[in-house]
């Protein structure tokens, strides 16, 4: 008897126990105001699926646009088509040598430390003819948001000064601007993040081979090409433009590159007695050299004396600076940096102002328009200062261990890609009250290790 009353409290307890639990609501998708039948991506590389320095089919599949796109069929999208890479490999917009371009990095062992290493592309990508009526990414590597609205920004022949054969793989017809095909689309819902290159390309240049474009010239265009895109009625989403140094590409290689021991610092002080004594006079910074790390002298063509300094800790080197040339050949000591692998204060300072003069035109517009505004400034700023921890991992803007930037130090990995996706879908629910399921961020690749 006494048997039967202990498993009869168990069972109770047990019951008591199973009450207790918390409840969790099961997530129900709805897509609360807006129309996610037909929904197209509008932007540049971020978009495309352009990853690792290429486009290639792995990168598409994992853009943020495809993902969002995916989760986008819980609330009623029927389908997220791409014009795909039919080639097996990828190709970039860098000549490894005349008619060679790159394909993805990989991340290689070179003389004992990992280095990221192009292959070889494959051109003949580029000779794709893959247009469709179905096409649902309108995604162009190396458009600035001008480009978008050209016609025969595909057709080398039109004229066109840069023309982009990205563009041309999946242009409608010769004279087509990417604008002009995503409206032929005839969406219901739309992302449209452009303008990252408006100023990476003068970034990624060191301020030396393109030109920031003009603020007023940028808020004319946006207006006129989403003006164009609601003329039917469709809602959608704007993603604003990240500040460059949150990206790894301008934050990895540091200002003070330069190990020397106490004998090598002394030599090259005594190598810049005319130039400090100069310096005196004029009452500039000196250029000097102590045991442990050292600021590197850069060329700097604006500079009164002799056109050279030290970088200040302010200032930024590029990733593509060639480090194996400070220990092998002199850069930074004897032979200053050129100019091309450094941004300067007055070029940052630059890009800062007409990247947030672009985000002001973005948010207002978004009001205007009644569209969502995902905050990928502060995404990015979040993921270089403090990180972001998904499901016990932390992501963060670190180059390649960071877990959130592909190998070419600008684009997005696959978890990557998925966090993007992620502060998109924060953006339309909250805008649109609706309930679109976030990405499973472990559900995509990072960097791939050797």
């Amino acid at each position: 008897m006494k048997q039967y009353i202990f498993k009869y409290a168990l069972l109770l307890g047990a019951v008591a126990l199973w009450s207790c639990e918390p409840k969790v609501d099961e997530f129900t998708p709805s897509t609360g105001t807006a129309d996610f039948s037909k929904f197209i991506a509008i932007g540049d590389s971020y978009t495309a699926g352009y990853t690792d320095g290429a486009l290639g089919r792995r990168g598409q599949e994992e853009s943020f646009s495809a993902i969002l796109g995916k989760q986008l069929m819980y609330v009623g999208s029927d389908s997220y088509n791409q014009p795909f890479v039919l080639s097996e490999s990828s190709v970039g917009s860098t000549q490894l040598q005349p008619g060679v371009f790159n394909g993805y990095y990989e991340l290689n062992i070179v003389d004992g430390s990992l280095k990221p290493q192009p292959t070889v592309g494959d051109a003949n990508i580029f000779g794709e003819q893959v247009a469709s009526a179905e096409n649902q990414n309108y995604g162009v590597p190396g458009a600035k948001l001008i480009h978008l609205l050209a016609e025969g920004f595909g057709n080398p022949a039109a004229g066109f000064g840069n023309y982009n054969p990205f563009y041309t793989r999946f242009m409608s017809q010769p004279m087509a601007s990417v604008l002009g095909d995503a409206l032929a689309a005839q969406a219901s819902f739309i992302s449209l993040w452009a303008g990252n290159n408006d100023v990476l390309a003068y970034a990624m240049a060191g301020g030396e081979g393109d030109a920031i474009t003009d603020p007023a010239i940028f808020a004319g265009a946006y207006s006129q090409a989403l003006t164009a895109l609601v003329a039917n009625g469709a809602k959608g989403v704007l993603g604003n433009i990240p500040a460059v140094e949150t990206i790894p590409f301008f934050n990895t290689v540091p200002y003070n590159a330069l190990p020397l021991d106490q004998a090598t610092a002394d030599m090259l002080n005594a190598a810049y007695t005319d130039y400090n004594a100069a310096a005196d006079a004029n009452g500039l910074p000196r250029i000097e050299f102590s045991a442990g790390a050292n600021a590197l002298v850069i060329a700097d063509e604006s500079w009164p004396l002799m056109g050279i300094r030290q970088i200040k800790a302010d200032e930024k080197f590029l990733l593509t600076l060639p480090t194996d040339k400070i220990a092998n050949e002199g850069w930074g000591t004897q032979v200053p940096v050129p100019a091309e692998y450094v941004l300067d204060a007055t070029e940052l300072a630059a890009i800062a102002t007409a990247t947030a003069e672009y985000n002001v035109t973005i948010k207002s517009l978004s009001e205007q328009h009644g569209f969502a505004h995902a905050d990928l400034n502060m995404k990015m700023k979040e993921l270089s200062t403090t990180g972001i921890i998904i499901d016990g991992h932390t992501y963060t803007g670190a180059f390649v261990t960071g877990g959130v930037f592909s190998l070419d130090g600008i684009h997005a990995t696959g978890r990557g890609s998925a966090i993007i996706a992620n502060a998109f879908i924060d953006a339309i629910n909250a805008k649109f009250d609706a309930s679109i399921p976030r990405a499973n961020i472990n559900d995509y690749n990072m960097v791939e290790f050797p």
